[in-house]
């Protein structure tokens, strides 16, 4: 969405071992694609929470998904932890992202990953 230069992570994005993700769920007002206004206004702040990410150096946006209720936002960055530390408050001040929440994947006990949601 911008032009800003990519910043170096200091991981290999051909390696998917050193990315993590993050997804951000914003429940949507019906069970399609959510309304224009709500496209909108879910567009401006994937943007805002995107130039957080990269001014932060902690991780990138890497694309939104539509359907069954809720928009997803995808990001990854090498530490989930400091990309949800600077994600959280700007999510906490919007309007847009009520009710919303994180899943991030962990590695359960038996080594297989599954999905964690976190709140927001």
């Amino acid at each position: 969405m911008f032009d800003l230069p990519a910043p170096d992570f200091g991981f290999d994005r051909d390696d998917p071992r050193d990315e993590r993700d993050l997804l951000v769920v914003l429940p949507l007002s019906n069970r399609a694609m959510g309304t224009h206004d709500e496209r909108v206004r879910i567009e401006a702040l994937a943007e805002q929470l995107e130039r957080a990410a990269l001014e932060a150096g902690v991780g990138e946006f890497d694309g939104d998904e539509y359907g069954g209720g809720e928009c997803v936002l995808f990001f990854c960055g090498p530490d989930e932890e400091q990309l949800l530390g600077v994600l959280r408050p700007h999510l906490q001040r919007s309007p847009i992202a009520r009710g919303a929440h994180f899943v991030r994947l962990v590695e359960g006990e038996d080594g297989e990953m599954r999905r964690e949601r976190v709140r927001i």
